[in-house]
C-alpha cells in the first residue's frame, strides 16, 4: 500500500504582496499615537538620571519610531526585503 502525499503551494502575485506589504505600514502609527496621548506621559515620576518621564518618554518614541521606520522600511522594499 503506498501513500501519496500532495502538498498546494500559493502563487505569489503582485496583489497579494502589495497587500501583505501595506499591512506592516499599521506599525508607523504606534509612535504617532503614543505621542498623541499625552496624558500617558504627562508626569515627572519616574525620572531616570534625574531626567524628568516626560522627556525620557518623549526621546525614547524618537529612537523607536526611527527603529519601526527602518523596520518598515526593510519589511516592504522589494528590492531590500528576503
Amino acid at each position: 500500500m503506498t501513500t501519496t502525499t500532495t502538498t498546494t503551494t500559493v502563487a505569489r502575485t503582485p496583489d497579494r504582496d502589495r497587500r501583505r506589504g501595506r499591512a506592516w505600514y499599521a506599525l508607523l502609527a504606534v509612535p504617532v499615537v503614543a505621542m498623541l496621548w499625552v496624558p500617558s506621559y504627562a508626569g515627572a515620576a519616574p525620572a531616570v538620571y534625574g531626567i524628568p518621564f516626560f522627556y525620557w518618554y518623549q526621546f525614547a518614541w524618537v529612537l523607536g519610531g526611527a527603529l519601526l521606520t527602518a523596520a518598515v522600511y526593510r519589511l516592504t522594499d522589494s528590492e531590500v526585503a528576503p
